[in-house]
This record gives C-alpha cells, sequence and structure tokens, in this order.
C-alpha cells in the first residue's frame, strides 16, 4: 500500500525547498523583459457593425465609414454617389476576420458575428451567383451605382472567399447553420467557373480573381474535389498569365489587369492566391509566379523603404495615398509564400512591411491603435503630408487581416517595430542596393540587392549560445540535434547547443536538482504537467505567451480550448505544449475477429470481451492468455494506463482537479474503477505483473493495450510476425455522449527556464522547435504527435501521418484530449487514486464508491493544506 503524506518525493530529490504558497516571487534571475507581443483589437470592427433587415432576413453589416473625432458609424459620402450604408466588399472580408479569430480564441461574439455578415452576403446573392453590392439603411438593394449592380465582380469574389473560409472554420461543428448558405456558394462557384472558362478575369480584375481563389481554396482544404482543383488551377494559370515584366525590367513580375496596365496596390493578393494554390494544389509554377512579383516588385518596396499606391508598365511609381488596403494585401503575400518555402526571408519582409501600421511610414505615426482597434484611413502627400484619421471599414478590415497572421507568425511577429533608415526612395527604378532597417534595441538588420531578389545580411556581432535539453532517449536526441543543426545554419547569431538531459530517476529529479543548483538550462522539451506547477512556483521559468515569438506560435499552433486547462492561475501559459500522445484502445485485429468480437465501445463491451478473449491455450487449466493487462504497480503513473484513460472517456473532459477543488468524486470515477474491479474479480485480467522487458501486446499474449502514438515506433520495430493491430477510443461508461469522451493527452512541454540570460531568443529557438516543418520531422521520426489544431485534416501532414499505422486515427484526438492538472500536489492526489486503486480494484477490500470518496476527501485535505 502507498502512503505518502506532506512531502512528494521523486527519486532522491525533494519538493521541501520548492516553494509552495499561492503567491509567485520574482524570477530567479530576472529574464530581461522584451517587446511585448501586439494585441489584436475586433473593439472597433465591432462598433462598426450594424442590423438589418434584408429580402426580410436579420443580418449583420459593417458601416462603410465611422469619421474622427466621435468615430460614428456612417454611410457613403456624396463623393461616392451616396452608395448606401454597408457593402458585402467590406462584409465578407470582415467575416473572415471573425472566423480566423473564432478558429484561434473560440470567441462566441466572433462566431455569431461571422454567422450575421455570412447571412447577409447570402440575401444579396441574387439566384444566379451574382451578387448585389450595397444597402441602405432601410436594407433596400441598390441596384443602379455602378459599384453595386448585379456582376460577378469584386463583391462576388469577395464572397465566394468569406464562404470558402466559412465551410473551412466552421464546416465539421456547423454544418446546419451553413446548410442555407451553401447553395449560394455552390452557385457563385458554378458562376465564377464559367468566366474563368472564358479565359475572364472576375471583374476584370487580378485583384478580384485572386480572392474568388482564395474561397475556393479553402473550400479544397475542407471537401477535397477534382471539379473544384480543376477550377483552382485554372484560375491560378489565368492570374499567372498576367505577370508583367522581369525580375530586372518594369514592372519587375507584377500581376496586372491587362497588357500596359499599371499595377495597384489596392488589395494586390496575387502573390497570396498564387502561393495558397501552390500549397493546395501543388502546381510549383504558381508559387514560381507569385516569388517573381515579391523577389522583383516588392524588393525594391523594401530597398525603397517604402510601398507605392500605384506602378505603371514603365516603372514609373507614384506613392500616395498610402492606406491599408494597400499594406495588408503585401503582408498577406509574403505570409504566404512563407508557407510554402522554408525561406524564412519572406516572413521577415512581411515583418517589416506590417511595421507600416505601427510607425514605419513616412509620417512616422501609428496607424493602428491597439487600444482601440481602429486603423486610420491613410496617409496622403507627398507635400504636405497629411493623415486621414477617420476609420472606416476598408481600413479596418485590411489592417486586422494583415495583423492577424503576422502576430501568429513568430518571424514575421518580430519585425514589427523596425523601422527604415535613411532617406526613403522616390523612384524604383533607382533604388539603393541596401536598405538598413533598425529594431526597437538598436538591432541592425541590412537588406541586399541580390541575384534572387533582397537578401538579408545582418550586422556581425559574436553569437550568442542557447544550451537546450531534450529527453535523452535515442530517438528524440537524434531529432533534437538535427532540428538544432538546422537552426545553427540558419541563425548565425544564435547557435544551440545539445545536451541531452542528465542521468537521473525521472526528468522532473534532474530539472529540480537543476532549479536548486542553479544549473538549468536555457532550454528544455521534457517538461510534464506534473512538474509545471512546482516549477512556476519556484519562479523557475519564463512566462511564454507574452514573448512575442512564443505567443505567435501559440495562435498558430492552438486555439483557446486547447490553452484552457494548460494556463496557471494568472492566466499565463509557462510551457509550450509542444507534443501529445493522446491514448487509445490498441487491439490484436486477428484475436479479436477469431473471437467473433469488434472494438469495445462501452465499458459492459469491454467487460463482455475480456470474457471472449481470455483463454487456456495449453490445458493445464490456467489462463495464458488475455484480453489486457493491468499492471499490479501502484506507482502514480501507472494509473495512466487503466484509471485515468477510463476516467476521461467518460468525464466530459472533466480532470481531476479545478481551481483548486478537488472534482474526482463523480460518476466518472466510480466507473472507471468498477469497471477494472470487475475484470480483477471474474478472474478476466490477470493479478500478475509480467516479465520485465517484456511487452505481452507485441508477442500476442494480450489482446489490448491502452497506450500512445509513442508505442507504435517501438511496436513496428520489435512485434512478432504477422501482428496485425489498430485503435479505437478508449470505452467509456455505459450511458455516456460521445461527445463527453476525451482522451489522456500524456503532454510533454517546452520550457524557458529564468536563468537563461536570452530569452526572447531561446523564444524563438521554441518556435522554431514547434514550426510546421519541426512538427513534421517529429510525427516522421518519433511518431508522436505536434499538439497542433486541425492536425488530422491539415495537409501539410497528411503525408506524415501516413508513415505510421494507425496514426491518422490518434491525431483525431489530440484536441479531444485532457493532461494533467497543473497542480502542484497532483503527483500525491495520484498516489491516492492508486491506493483506491490497489484497494477496490484489484483486492475488493473496500467498496468503489468508499475508495473513490476517501481518495477525495485526503485529497481535499492535501490542497487545503497549502
Amino acid at each position: 500500500m502507498i502512503a505518502r503524506r506532506g512531502l512528494i518525493i521523486l527519486g532522491v530529490v525533494t519538493l521541501s525547498g520548492i516553494p509552495t504558497g499561492c503567491g509567485r516571487r520574482a524570477e530567479l534571475t530576472a529574464a530581461p523583459r522584451g517587446p511585448v507581443p501586439l494585441a489584436i483589437n475586433l473593439d472597433h470592427l465591432r462598433h462598426l457593425g450594424l442590423n438589418a433587415v434584408v429580402r426580410g432576413h436579420p443580418v449583420r453589416v459593417v458601416s462603410l465609414y465611422a469619421e474622427a473625432p466621435d468615430y460614428r458609424p456612417v454611410g457613403s459620402p456624396a463623393r461616392d454617389g451616396f452608395e448606401g450604408i454597408a457593402s458585402v466588399d467590406d462584409a465578407a472580408r470582415a467575416a473572415v476576420i471573425y472566423l480566423r479569430d473564432y478558429e484561434i480564441t473560440g470567441d462566441a461574439r466572433s462566431h455569431d458575428e461571422a454567422l450575421g455578415l455570412l447571412a447577409f452576403i447570402t440575401a444579396m446573392e441574387q439566384g444566379d451567383g451574382e451578387f448585389i453590392n450595397f444597402i441602405d439603411s432601410t436594407g433596400r438593394l441598390n441596384r443602379n451605382a455602378p459599384s453595386s449592380r448585379k456582376s460577378m465582380s469584386y463583391w462576388a469574389a469577395r464572397s465566394i472567399w468569406a464562404l470558402g473560409e466559412a465551410v473551412r472554420v466552421l464546416g465539421p461543428k456547423d454544418s446546419t447553420q451553413l446548410k442555407s448558405m451553401r447553395p449560394v456558394l455552390d452557385r457563385a462557384v458554378a458562376r465564377m467557373a464559367r468566366e474563368i472558362e472564358a479565359g475572364r478575369l472576375i471583374g476584370e480584375s487580378t485583384t478580384a480573381t485572386s480572392e474568388a481563389l482564395l474561397g475556393v481554396l479553402a473550400l479544397q482544404k475542407a471537401e477535397r474535389s477534382t471539379s473544384r482543383a480543376v477550377l483552382g488551377m485554372r484560375t491560378a494559370d489565368l492570374i499567372a498569365a498576367h505577370s508583367a515584366g522581369t525580375m530586372w525590367n518594369p514592372p519587375w513580375g507584377a500581376h496586372v489587369d491587362s497588357p500596359g496596365a499599371a499595377w495597384h496596390a489596392w488589395g494586390s493578393r496575387s502573390v497570396e492566391a498564387l502561393a495558397a494554390a501552390q500549397n493546395t494544389l501543388g502546381r510549383l509554377e504558381h508559387g514560381a509566379s507569385a516569388r517573381k512579383e515579391a523577389d522583383g516588385l516588392w524588393g525594391r518596396f523594401l530597398l525603397a523603404g517604402q510601398i507605392p499606391s500605384t506602378v505603371t508598365s514603365d516603372g514609373t511609381a507614384n506613392w500616395y495615398p498610402q492606406i491599408a488596403y494597400g499594406i495588408g494585401s503585401i503582408v498577406d503575400g509574403y505570409l504566404a509564400l512563407a508557407e510554402i518555402s522554408s525561406d524564412p526571408r519572406y516572413a521577415v519582409f512581411a515583418g517589416l512591411t506590417a511595421a507600416w501600421f505601427l510607425g514605419a511610414n513616412p509620417e512616422r505615426l501609428s496607424m493602428y491603435d491597439e487600444k482601440t482597434g481602429r486603423t486610420f484611413d491613410g496617409i496622403d502627400g507627398p507635400t504636405p503630408l497629411k493623415i486621414n484619421r477617420n476609420a472606416g471599414a476598408e481600413s479596418t478590415v485590411e489592417a486586422l487581416l494583415a495583423l492577424q497572421r503576422v502576430t501568429s507568425n513568430p518571424i514575421a511577429a518580430e519585425y514589427l517595430h523596425y523601422r527604415p533608415v535613411g532617406e526613403l526612395s522616390t523612384s524604383l527604378a533607382s533604388v539603393p542596393d541596401q536598405r538598413e532597417y533598425l529594431g526597437p534595441a538598436g538591432e541592425s538588420l541590412i537588406l541586399r540587392r541580390g541575384g534572387s531578389g533582397v537578401e538579408i545580411a545582418r550586422a556581425s556581432t559574436p553569437p550568442i549560445t542557447l544550451t537546450y535539453w531534450p529527453a535523452a532517449n535515442p530517438v528524440e536526441t537524434r531529432l533534437a540535434l538535427r532540428l538544432a543543426s538546422q537552426w545553427n545554419a540558419e541563425n548565425p547569431d544564435v547557435q544551440v547547443r545539445v545536451q541531452p538531459l542528465p542521468a537521473g530517476r525521472s526528468s522532473e529529479e534532474v530539472l529540480l536538482a537543476a532549479i536548486v543548483a542553479k544549473a538549468t538550462p536555457d532550454v528544455s522539451s521534457n517538461v510534464s504537467s506534473a512538474l509545471l506547477a512546482r516549477l512556476v512556483r519556484a519562479a523557475g521559468v519564463v512566462r511564454l505567451d507574452t514573448r512575442v515569438a512564443t505567443a505567435a506560435r501559440l495562435k498558430e499552433r492552438t486555439n483557446s480550448a486547447m490553452l484552457a486547462s494548460l494556463r496557471l492561475p494568472d492566466g499565463g501559459i509557462y510551457a509550450f505544449p509542444w507534443k501529445t500522445n493522446p491514448e487509445m484502445l490498441m487491439y490484436n485485429v486477428d484475436l479479436f475477429k477469431a473471437a467473433g468480437i469488434g472494438p469495445p465501445k462501452t465499458h459492459s463491451e469491454l467487460v463482455d470481451a475480456w470474457h471472449k478473449l481470455a483463454r487456456d491455450t495449453d490445458g493445464d487449466g490456467r489462463l495464458d492468455r488475455w484480453a489486457m493487462w493491468a499492471t499490479l504497480k501502484t506507482t502514480w503513473y501507472e494509473r495512466f494506463y487503466d484509471f485515468y484513460a477510463l476516467y476521461l472517456a467518460s468525464s466530459g473532459g472533466r480532470t481531476l482537479v479545478n481551481n483548486g477543488k478537488i472534482v474526482f468524486e463523480n460518476p466518472a470515477a466510480v466507473s472507471a474503477l468498477d469497471v477494472l474491479r470487475r475484470g480483477f474479480a471474474e478472474g478476466v485480467l490477470p493479478k500478475s505483473n509480467f516479465a520485465l522487458g517484456r511487452d505481452p501486446f507485441m508477442d500476442g499474449t494480450v489482446a489490448m493495450k491502452i497506450i500512445g502514438p509513442w508505442f507504435i515506433k517501438e511496436l513496428d520495430e520489435l512485434k512478432v510476425r504477422g501482428l496485425r493491430y489498430d485503435v479505437t477510443a478508449v470505452p467509456s461508461a455505459d450511458g455516456t455522449r460521445a461527445g463527453d469522451s476525451f482522451a489522456f493527452a500524456d503532454l510533454r512541454s517546452i520550457a524557458i527556464f529564468s536563468t537563461t540570460r536570452h530569452p526572447d531568443a531561446a523564444a524563438r529557438f521554441v518556435a522554431y522547435l514547434t514550426s510546421p516543418a519541426a512538427d513534421r520531422l517529429l510525427i516522421e521520426e518519433a511518431s508522436q504527435l505536434p499538439y497542433r489544431r486541425g492536425l488530422a485534416s491539415d495537409s501539410r501532414f497528411t503525408v506524415s501521418l501516413a508513415r505510421w499505422p494507425t496514426l491518422s486515427t490518434y491525431a483525431t484526438y489530440v484536441e479531444r484530449s485532457r493532461d494533467l492538472d497543473i497542480d502542484p500536489d497532483v503527483v500525491e492526489i495520484f498516489d491516492l487514486l492508486s491506493e483506491a486503486y490497489e484497494e477496490s480494484a484489484i483486492y475488493q477490500t473496500t467498496s468503489v464508491r468508499d475508495a473513490v470518496k476517501k481518495a477525495a476527501s485526503e485529497a481535499r485535505n492535501v490542497v487545503n493544506a497549502r
């Protein structure tokens, strides 16, 4: 029997030297504070939102203008022909913002705003895939203005974009909500296809055609279709055919509407759409056409230090007005190129370009205000320079679209506060060969003209060195060495030294001893949730959601729901959730077939399977083949593979502790222990431990095993010949609703220790370790899963997941998993549950209900005592 009280002992290191009070003390070595991540504020966009009734349907719209100083939403002025109060143009792009915000934050307000705007869009469709653009304050459609007439033009293209994004983001969860909108999308795509098949740009514009293509590609990501892929490729081909000039001749690869036409910055999304087409459809020539404009024309913008509004076919630039509509699409284009290449330049360029919103502009004024969410309508000039301080829908929307993505990219986010040095160029034909940009702390970044566009050269400074401790197992050590080698080659100013975790009885023991000795590394990637609360109480780790690089990667990789259980009481994230091993029930396919049973879904079916699979194969009167093995060991972490996995399968996502309160005295805990009790009491779970070093599932001795995907690599190497296996969800208590079943995450996180002298460099390295490219290596080399939203359906990981049998099934549970509570007493709580398991399940010396009640009572005493 285990009977630990007071101190938790891990190996020979006690936690008595680690503070256990509720308050955190100052970090041991005050890690220098760097720039704060930029906040994406949707308040002004919501302020512009209005209720309306259009064609009998209640909808949400976005007011066209908001004039300083009171920023009251108003409609179109006389100079624009009194077009109306709101447009599909703005509503569609605003819907994309809300959809992407909901994807990251789970904010119900963004979900509802998106649906309201989508309702407006669908109400403006005229039954044939064409749309009207404007309504007046009464909800009446403006059918006469040239910028509003029924057509397949800009507003139709943006409707396709928004509706395609809606299917991608909401499709799996809100199919009922989207049902009424889907016919409109289908008609619009069909109408678009007729234009493309005729060789015509949507609205005679590469901009509109590109935005329609973004919608088709979003739809294709959500729902693979051969005909849609063909439409996407033909659309991308048509856009690429409108590239003009060369890298060295004006207009330097710009995608223009017609031969000889000027390139304009307004919504110039050709680069973004073509890069996205390569990403989704796999045609390299589309990415090449995107890079031609970005490396040629846009590279000159970087060397000039500013972005013009138009560029004529002979290269003459007009520099004003500068508006968000002309900046945001270039930012998004660079980021799209960063996604399809391993070249970090494009993310750097995206950050430098987006810096216009924060003051890297001729007026040196921040155009975006993160306190209110407003973006000024623009800068006119050149003499005198004049700021338009109004904050209408288009400026707000275009700024938010760009900044949402920049702040989700760790590299781009780092360069938001850089500024060009020296006089800005007024000619694209004679831009300087290099341009220096300075960071907020005086960091120097030099851009130089190169053979393939603009190249990056940093000022020569002595490199700093970071120490990285990965887990000591061979697979993770090899992965760490490979990733560090790539990092070191790309980052000469920050070099990483890999040292596997020093030997010890556990990683917890080693890291705690290192804290006591003030000998922690800069970074370690083997931090368990069981240890994290103690590390935070010891002020031993750096908060990561307030560091630019790690905050950006958290946005790119996770969502609010995935982070909710990982936040400490102050709301902070102190370890980056890196890899997860959601536990499932692995079973021997042939043994199940021979027994005439299928994978069990409930506890009753599980017990029935135990009986049918237990056998005496040698006739000695004793069972020697078993359905499953539940270990007799009462070490706290052994409960991950029996009680805790069964508990989470029935608990609706409830863990053991919530806000310092013990919450496991419930039917899910009783059911989990009771099914194990039945197995032991009825003689179908072995009351013995198997030989050390022998895995009974691999040799066919047992037919089932609760295990995570890390086991697949080992199984693939050591299983007996002919063993066929599959995985299914861990069975839940009888009567459990399907949506209430969760898996145990068995999460491992990455921490930056407070002793580091270079927390921002360490944060950039952590963001690198959790990038999509690094995540693919983690899957392929270790059969382990990144803690990443949408992993199972993300086309970037399809091939990697297919490398290992059943891994794609495991991936479906990444977001339906729960880890250990980040509580300083969680190990002792598991010790108490192990006592309950031993007493009630193995030996049946007490009832299950009494055992759960006793464990909960003693756990309350533990947490109440601190």
